[in-house]
Protein backbone atom coordinates (compact mmCIF):
# COMPACT_ATOMS: atom_id res chain seq x y z
CA UNK A 1 0.00 0.00 0.00
CA UNK A 2 1.85 3.66 -0.56
CA UNK A 3 2.20 6.00 1.86
CA UNK A 4 -0.77 8.81 2.47
CA UNK A 5 0.28 11.93 0.90
CA UNK A 6 -1.18 13.82 3.50
CA UNK A 7 1.14 12.02 6.10
CA UNK A 8 4.43 12.17 4.50
CA UNK A 9 7.02 14.85 5.04
CA UNK A 10 9.40 16.76 2.32
CA UNK A 11 12.63 17.17 3.72
CA UNK A 12 14.94 20.18 2.13
CA UNK A 13 18.41 19.02 2.49
CA UNK A 14 20.82 22.06 4.10
CA UNK A 15 23.77 21.63 1.46
CA UNK A 16 25.57 23.74 3.78
CA UNK A 17 25.05 22.44 7.37
CA UNK A 18 24.58 25.44 8.39
CA UNK A 19 21.29 26.25 9.40
CA UNK A 20 21.19 23.79 12.81
CA UNK A 21 23.97 25.06 14.12
CA UNK A 22 23.53 29.12 12.87
CA UNK A 23 19.74 28.24 14.74
CA UNK A 24 21.52 26.43 17.44
CA UNK A 25 23.89 29.44 17.98
CA UNK A 26 21.21 32.53 17.51
CA UNK A 27 18.91 31.05 20.21
CA UNK A 28 21.41 30.37 23.19
CA UNK A 29 22.66 33.80 21.91
CA UNK A 30 19.17 35.30 22.44
CA UNK A 31 18.43 33.40 25.54
CA UNK A 32 22.18 34.56 27.12
CA UNK A 33 20.94 38.38 25.80
CA UNK A 34 17.13 38.35 27.35
CA UNK A 35 18.97 36.93 30.76
CA UNK A 36 20.89 39.90 31.28
CA UNK A 37 18.67 42.06 30.08
CA UNK A 38 16.22 40.70 32.70
CA UNK A 39 18.94 41.27 35.14
CA UNK A 40 19.55 45.08 34.58
CA UNK A 41 16.14 45.76 34.64
CA UNK A 42 15.81 44.42 38.28
CA UNK A 43 18.50 46.37 39.37
CA UNK A 44 17.06 49.49 37.48
CA UNK A 45 13.99 48.53 39.27
CA UNK A 46 15.83 48.31 42.84
CA UNK A 47 14.55 44.59 43.04
CA UNK A 48 18.14 43.51 43.37
CA UNK A 49 20.66 45.00 45.72
CA UNK A 50 24.50 44.85 45.12
CA UNK A 51 26.81 45.42 48.33
CA UNK A 52 29.93 46.81 47.12
CA UNK A 53 32.51 49.61 48.06
CA UNK A 54 33.98 51.87 45.63
CA UNK A 55 37.00 49.72 44.86
CA UNK A 56 35.07 47.27 44.05
CA UNK A 57 32.82 48.59 41.60
CA UNK A 58 36.01 50.69 39.78
CA UNK A 59 37.60 47.34 39.22
CA UNK A 60 34.18 45.96 37.97
CA UNK A 61 33.86 49.31 35.71
CA UNK A 62 37.18 48.69 34.43
CA UNK A 63 36.07 44.47 33.55
CA UNK A 64 33.70 45.80 31.24
CA UNK A 65 35.49 48.98 29.84
CA UNK A 66 37.90 46.18 28.62
CA UNK A 67 35.39 43.59 27.80
CA UNK A 68 33.75 46.25 25.31
CA UNK A 69 37.06 46.97 23.80
CA UNK A 70 37.46 43.45 23.37
CA UNK A 71 33.49 42.39 21.69
CA UNK A 72 34.18 45.93 19.90
CA UNK A 73 37.38 44.90 18.00
CA UNK A 74 35.55 41.46 17.37
CA UNK A 75 32.41 42.92 16.37
CA UNK A 76 34.93 45.18 13.81
CA UNK A 77 36.73 42.42 12.24
CA UNK A 78 33.61 40.44 11.68
CA UNK A 79 32.00 43.26 10.12
CA UNK A 80 34.43 43.59 7.76
CA UNK A 81 35.40 39.74 7.41
CA UNK A 82 32.17 37.90 7.13
CA UNK A 83 30.28 40.56 4.94
CA UNK A 84 32.29 39.15 1.87
CA UNK A 85 30.89 37.10 -1.06
CA UNK A 86 32.45 33.29 -0.66
CA UNK A 87 33.21 31.87 -3.90
CA UNK A 88 32.03 28.28 -4.33
CA UNK A 89 32.10 27.76 -7.32
CA UNK A 90 29.78 29.32 -10.51
CA UNK A 91 26.76 26.83 -10.26
CA UNK A 92 23.96 26.70 -8.30
CA UNK A 93 25.16 24.88 -5.05
CA UNK A 94 28.24 26.95 -4.61
CA UNK A 95 25.88 30.17 -4.88
CA UNK A 96 23.44 28.71 -2.31
CA UNK A 97 25.97 27.77 -0.14
CA UNK A 98 27.61 31.48 -0.11
CA UNK A 99 24.07 33.01 0.12
CA UNK A 100 23.38 30.90 2.88
CA UNK A 101 26.83 31.82 5.09
CA UNK A 102 26.96 35.05 3.67
CA UNK A 103 23.16 35.31 5.42
CA UNK A 104 24.27 33.53 9.04
CA UNK A 105 26.91 35.84 9.18
CA UNK A 106 25.46 39.17 8.72
CA UNK A 107 22.11 38.78 7.29
CA UNK A 108 19.69 39.18 9.86
CA UNK A 109 18.95 39.97 13.78
CA UNK A 110 19.99 36.36 14.21
CA UNK A 111 23.45 36.61 12.59
CA UNK A 112 26.29 36.35 14.51
CA UNK A 113 27.82 40.31 13.66
CA UNK A 114 23.97 41.17 14.67
CA UNK A 115 24.24 38.85 18.61
CA UNK A 116 27.78 40.31 18.56
CA UNK A 117 26.05 43.98 18.21
CA UNK A 118 23.30 43.05 20.85
CA UNK A 119 26.01 41.77 22.98
CA UNK A 120 27.89 45.21 22.66
CA UNK A 121 24.51 47.12 23.78
CA UNK A 122 24.10 44.88 27.08
CA UNK A 123 27.77 45.31 27.71
CA UNK A 124 27.11 49.09 27.25
CA UNK A 125 23.52 49.05 29.57
CA UNK A 126 25.74 46.99 32.41
CA UNK A 127 28.41 49.68 32.36
CA UNK A 128 25.86 52.71 33.00
CA UNK A 129 24.16 50.72 35.54
CA UNK A 130 26.97 50.18 37.60
CA UNK A 131 27.99 53.87 37.10
CA UNK A 132 24.24 55.07 37.99
CA UNK A 133 24.64 52.54 41.37
CA UNK A 134 28.02 54.46 42.27
CA UNK A 135 26.82 57.47 41.51
CA UNK A 136 23.87 57.11 44.07
CA UNK A 137 26.08 55.16 46.51
CA UNK A 138 28.55 58.27 46.40
CA UNK A 139 25.20 60.81 47.21
CA UNK A 140 23.93 58.35 49.50
CA UNK A 141 27.52 58.48 51.38
CA UNK A 142 27.44 62.55 50.88
CA UNK A 143 24.01 62.60 51.89
CA UNK A 144 24.72 60.59 55.10
CA UNK A 145 28.20 62.69 55.95
CA UNK A 146 26.52 66.28 55.70
CA UNK A 147 23.06 64.58 57.78
CA UNK A 148 26.35 64.00 60.16
CA UNK A 149 28.10 67.25 60.41
CA UNK A 150 24.16 68.60 60.51
CA UNK A 151 22.85 66.80 63.84
CA UNK A 152 26.67 67.64 65.04
CA UNK A 153 26.42 71.22 64.92
CA UNK A 154 23.12 71.23 66.29
CA UNK A 155 24.33 69.21 69.34
CA UNK A 156 27.31 71.60 69.34
CA UNK A 157 25.40 74.85 69.84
Amino acid sequence: MPPDPASTQVVTPDPTGTAASGANFAAAAQTDLAKATTALDAVDKGQVKLDLDKQAVLDLLKLITQARGLVDNVHSKAVTSLDVELQFGRNWVGEAISRRLREVAVGNEASAVSVIGDFMQVLFEVEETIRDAARNLEDADDDAANAFNSAGEVKGS
